[in-house]
């Protein structure tokens, strides 16, 4: 697959879309929560970015950290539900990796988000609709790929990957999602 379809395919619902991305390396799931970051700290800093490195560095890891805290957290509490509910003896359980690659790919909507920003932060202004844009893609989109990513990975019913999801996804809304809607109200 190329890097296109990867953030294609990631955009969507489907479980069978998911199914097939947890065959990918992890390494295109990392470009992608790198380029999101990156383009993200780029539409707040821009041509100063050169002036604030520490400032624009420091969102940059925001965006990979959090990342990478989130596929972890996931990880270890589906790796919980599973193993209490019994299902931890049916098949060997996923990878580390594989979670945080899946949570990666998850990311393809804040990257939407970081290029809609960057392109056209004054329109959304205009139009008043960049917090409305926010909390679609980082209440909504980003959770529900989350759900479903996980509920692939794990092989758990929808409303159970909810369960597992819901702790994780909190915590980073409270911190690195935090950061991304100050970025929104800074643009707009």
């Amino acid at each position: 697959m190329e890097s296109v379809t990867f953030v294609s395919y990631a955009l969507g619902l489907d479980r069978g879309r998911w199914v097939r991305l947890n065959r990918v390396s992890l390494w295109p799931a990392m470009a992608l929560v790198v380029v999101a970051s990156v383009v993200m700290a780029w539409s707040r800093f821009g041509g100063v970015a050169l002036d604030a490195p520490r400032a624009f560095l420091r969102m940059v890891l925001v965006g990979v950290w959090g990342w990478l805290g989130l596929g972890a957290a996931i990880w270890l509490i589906a790796k919980l539900v599973r193993s209490s509910a019994g299902l931890a003896d049916q098949s060997r359980p996923a990878p580390i990796e594989r979670t945080v690659a899946l949570v990666g790919f998850a990311h393809a909507p804040v990257l939407l988000l970081a290029v809609v920003i960057l392109v056209a932060a004054g329109a959304l202004q205009v139009f008043g609709l960049g917090q409305i844009v926010a909390v679609v893609v980082l209440g909504f989109w980003f959770p529900a790929l989350l759900v479903a990513a996980s509920s692939s990975l794990f092989d758990l019913d929808p409303l159970i990957g909810v369960a597992v999801v819901a702790l994780p996804y909190g915590i980073w809304l409270a911190t690195v999602g935090r950061h991304l809607l100050q970025q929104v109200q800074h643009l707009l």
